[in-house]
């Protein structure tokens, strides 16, 4: 495939025939999900874009538009959101002038894809609906998985752990009935990270295991490097910290095999989090570096802030608290732009800590008493960071005037907690 590509690429760069043209075409409409899945992104959108060219040349309306669509999915996934939003836009334009209803509901999928990834989610949502609307009226199963799965991807961003469940099991249900075996490696990905999520490692660890399978089995690593994290994150919360980073780094060797990216970002916080636990603080650190890099390179605001996160916690841990708290200052931006209470949650445990290493243990006692009370925003893996917070505030304050302490914060509000956050850093209180 690639050799064939290369080949009409040149011939198109140079003004081929019109039957290499409509070769070129053909080649890439037929073999576009291929491409999709095996291809390095790159190598995808120098293949993908000569197809477009022979297409525009054709006055093929319908190549065009097909053309347009995979190339706004790829684009969305190496970080040009702003192209990809242009390309789906121009995808729904084709569609509805060539009453394509199917591509219709395509170009919301991928716009869907946009907002998810540019923090966005109600848009995102929004866009996900429209597509399972029309693709559910069209019943086209393999479309409405796609918007199945992004809207779980969003209730589960937002801390909404039983919507995303129903929504995974609907993906699952799609994907085995119309025998989509990597659909159905996503879905079991994702139900075992909702079921970590909600505490139920059980289903977690049966929705892994199955996933695993199923991935070596049909080669599917895209998907296995996701699976093999959650898998590590598990055997983390255990405390069995030597298994799980074996885990992770499976995970990140498979991730640069693929040229995944985002899993890449996501495992090096991991391993950072990991080493630290296990006391290796310079192995922490250049993981963090490595995976603020990545993040910053694929404009995933998302990771960028997980791995600032992971650092402050690192310094902290390192006693090198100014440096923690400037970290922690840097990451509170993207966090709080982001709206979602999972990340937002972990940033005000740390924050707390921040305080009470600084002597403000009424600070700390306050944004505990919140988190007490909004229990459920609250990642499994940050449990027992905030136990042993909870265990030293209570220690040094004695449990009467602690539990004093902790009532003002149950009455607060995230968006409130967050905003007051920001205001300390703009305008220099918190440095």
């Amino acid at each position: 495939i690639k050799h064939w590509w290369y080949w009409a690429a040149a011939q198109v760069e140079e003004g081929a025939s019109q039957q290499v043209d409509s070769l070129c075409k053909e080649f890439s409409l037929a073999g576009g999900e291929l491409l999709a899945v095996r291809l390095y992104p790159q190598e995808r959108l120098q293949l993908m874009e000569a197809g477009l060219t022979a297409a525009r040349r054709l006055h093929d309306q319908r190549a065009e538009m097909v053309h347009l669509y995979y190339l706004a999915r790829t684009y969305t996934r190496v970080g040009q959101r702003d192209t990809a939003m242009k390309m789906a836009q121009q995808v729904l334009t084709l569609a509805k002038r060539l009453n394509n209803r199917l591509y219709k509901a395509k170009a919301y999928n991928v716009m869907g894809m946009v907002f998810y990834h540019t923090d966005d989610f109600e848009q995102a949502h929004r866009m996900y609906g429209q597509a399972l609307a029309i693709s559910s009226a069209l019943g086209e199963k393999s479309e409405m998985g796609l918007a199945v799965n992004g809207l779980g991807h969003v209730a589960h961003i937002l801390g909404d752990f039983e919507n995303a469940r129903r929504y995974d099991e609907e993906y699952l249900a799609i994907a085995e009935a119309t025998g989509q075996p990597y659909d159905v490696c996503m879905a079991l990905r994702n139900l075992s990270a909702t079921a970590m999520h909600m505490g139920d490692e059980p289903a977690a660890v049966a929705y892994a295991e199955r996933c695993v399978t199923l991935c070596e089995a049909i080669g599917y690593n895209v998907c296995l490097v996701g699976i093999l994290v959650i898998l590590g994150d598990l055997i983390s919360a255990r405390g069995d910290l030597v298994q799980a980073r074996e885990y992770y780094q499976r995970s990140l060797a498979l991730s640069r095999e693929v040229n995944h990216a985002a899993n890449e970002a996501l495992v090096l916080c991991q391993l950072g989090r990991v080493s630290r636990q296990l006391g290796d603080m310079p192995a922490s650190l250049s993981y963090l570096e490595s995976a603020l890099d990545v993040a910053e390179r694929i404009g995933d605001s998302w990771y960028s802030a997980s791995a600032l996160l992971e650092m402050t916690s690192t310094l902290r841990v390192a006693n090198q608290i100014a440096a923690a708290l400037s970290k922690w200052a840097t990451g509170l931006e993207m966090v709080a732009a982001l709206q979602s209470p999972v990340i937002q949650g972990i940033y005000l445990l740390e924050a707390a800590w921040l305080w009470y290493e600084q002597g403000y243990t009424e600070e700390a006692a306050l944004w505990l008493g919140f988190l007490k009370a909004n229990w459920g925003i609250l990642v499994p893996e940050a449990h027992a960071d905030y136990a042993e917070l909870y265990g030293k505030l209570e220690m040094r304050l004695g449990q009467t005037s602690f539990a004093d302490m902790l009532e003002p914060g149950k009455a607060l509000d995230l968006e409130y907690i967050m905003k007051a956050l920001l205001d300390g850093v703009r305008h220099g209180a918190i440095r």
